[in-house]
């Protein structure tokens, strides 16, 4: 083969490649969270499109619920399910969803978990600047006369009081926590629509 002709052949193969347009890599979920009455959010690691996207919903035993999305932004969604059941996981499968702006549209698989009837605290977050705990519960919780204790692990108890709390978070004022691992009790709470009121108790790590 001649110099020519092997140049030729490489211009040819590149004018080829430049013609066929790049695949996009389909979206990848970062996380999926059932943030409560219903309703799912979902985070996406990159900026994704739309395109007629919709969503669907199955429960364990294959059954598709009733869903819908309610909002599309360029990097998360949040969609509607009707008729979930407490401490339960649902698959879904967004569709018509594609990674930046080029590529195809395709499908996106997930899953959430709803939280359970007994109450927990889903996060416990120190600010060692401002001096406050920061409490988010699993669901929404009614109040009578709540009081807190905060004890490190020697059993140390340590002054606090509650500075704000509405339907599912609270905030703690407890100030010059030291490195180390803490618990949280709160009294006097219980899960919205319950009967009787109860206690929970999280820990915490201030770093």
């Amino acid at each position: 083969m001649t110099k020519r002709f092997i140049a030729t052949i490489l211009a040819l193969v590149t004018i080829l490649c430049m013609s066929v347009p790049a695949m996009a890599a389909a979206p990848e979920m970062q996380k999926a969270e059932y943030e409560g009455r219903g309703y799912v959010e979902v985070d996406f690691r990159s900026k994704v499109q739309y395109k007629n996207a919709s969503v669907t919903v199955k429960d364990p035993a294959g059954k598709t619920l009733r869903a819908r999305i309610t909002e599309k932004d360029d990097d998360d969604m949040t969609f509607y399910v009707s008729s979930v059941k407490p401490g339960t996981t649902y698959r879904f499968t967004i569709s018509g969803v594609r990674k930046g702006r080029s590529g195809s549209y395709g499908t996106v698989n997930g899953s959430f978990k709803t939280p359970g009837n007994t109450l927990s605290v889903k996060k416990a977050e120190y600010d060692r600047r401002d001096g406050e705990l920061e409490l988010e519960f699993s669901k929404a919780v009614q109040y009578n006369n709540p009081k807190v204790i905060i004890k490190d692990s020697a059993g140390k108890t340590y002054t606090c009081r509650i500075s704000e709390r509405d339907r599912d978070e609270m905030d703690i004022i407890v100030k010059n926590l030291k490195s180390g691992k803490y618990t949280v009790k709160i009294t006097g709470i219980r899960l919205k629509g319950n009967t009787a009121w109860t206690s929970v108790t999280a820990s915490f790590q201030v770093r």
